[in-house]
């Protein structure tokens, strides 16, 4: 009995120590506005997807113009893309200027210091996580490849129909 109560124990440590974040740190970020937004609430209003990127993520700027579109697809469903830069505040002019340039509509926020790409543990970019409405993370994706942008579509469906089971999809997702 001894034996399991340790074996346990030990699995509990290791799950706390190791195991992936199970929601959104309490990190404050900033707005173009300078108005500064707590990560732990951005899905306050529904599920949401999060990319982190940098000016220099070539990758992550080829994959950034699915995300405007999946953003304007499925806002009616309560669905929101916030993207995070985590370029230095010397860079803002150019990340504005970009941003600004491509005609994005979803929210960007600054993270010049990258504390949430940290607290979430995360090693490279593109990083995108699909979070629930309650702030917990539902599934997180690194890199980017082309073709990726299909199955990331079919992820953002599941998320909310897992928020909002009556929400129903036409079979045929297109992208393009």
């Amino acid at each position: 009995m001894k034996n399991i109560i340790t074996t346990i124990i030990l699995l509990l440590s290791l799950n706390i120590l190791f195991g992936e974040n199970t929601g959104l740190p309490n990190v404050k970020l900033k707005d173009f506005d300078k108005k500064r937004v707590a990560m732990n609430t951005l899905a306050k209003d529904g599920p949401i997807l999060i990319n982190f990127w940098t000016m220099a993520c070539e990758p992550c700027k080829k994959e950034m113009k699915y995300l405007n579109k999946f953003h304007n697809k499925y806002a009616e469903k309560g669905f929101q893309v916030f993207s995070i830069n985590m370029d230095t505040p010397r860079s803002m002019a150019k990340v504005k200027s970009y941003i600004k340039s491509t005609g994005y509509n979803f929210t960007v926020l600054s993270d010049p210091r990258s504390e949430s790409f940290r607290k979430l543990g995360a090693k490279a970019m593109p990083l995108i996580l699909l979070v629930n409405k309650d702030g917990s993370i539902y599934k997180r994706h690194t890199s980017y490849n082309p073709g990726d942008e299909i199955g990331i579509e079919n992820e953002i469906q599941e998320l909310i129909i897992h928020n909002y089971p009556e929400t129903t999809f036409e079979s045929n997702t297109e992208t393009n």
